[in-house]
């Protein structure tokens, strides 16, 4: 008889299984951790309320006379003590009727802790009328939202 090892495969033993469920287990791991990253980025450059974000959420709160939305966007500082969401939305109708369109471009934002500002330039349309101004809105903090306080002209518009 020869002593011969033999080449058949029952004398192997069974591999382990560790390293593969290690190895998976560390895989699922590094997706949840890209997932969770990728979502807070996404959070933090593009869902996260700016003082910029606020003033352009007014401008469309404004073309759709959205009361409540514009509501939310300011205070009552800005609002002032005479408002009322009837008369708010007639000064927008009115100015609809009198056909001036507000082509708005927020330019700059600086924020100073819990305030900001946030320059604008306007330009009104009247049929062949065309005026331009400059104005900044000064916004506030309040529990982790921008709300517009104050506007400020910089250049004021001609009357159309």
């Amino acid at each position: 008889m020869s002593s011969q090892p033999s080449l058949g495969h029952g004398d192997q033993r069974p591999r382990s299984k560790a390293p593969w469920i290690i190895g998976g287990v560390c895989a699922l791991i590094a997706i949840v951790v890209v997932i969770v990253l990728v979502v807070g980025a996404v959070w933090y450059f593009a869902l996260r309320q700016t003082p910029q974000s606020t003033v352009e959420d007014y401008f469309s709160a404004w073309q759709a006379a959205d009361c409540e939305r514009f509501e939310d966007l300011s205070t009552e500082n800005f609002r002032g003590e005479d408002y009322t969401c009837e008369g708010w939305q007639a000064h927008i109708s009115q100015q609809g009727e009198e056909g001036i369109v507000y082509e708005d471009t927020v330019v700059s934002a600086e924020v100073d802790g819990d305030r900001a500002t946030v320059r604008v330039e306007e330009t009104a349309t009247k049929g062949a009328e065309v005026t331009e101004g400059v104005f900044d809105f000064e916004l506030v903090q309040e529990d982790g939202s921008w709300l517009i306080d104050d506007s400020v002209i910089i250049q004021e518009p001609e009357e159309l």
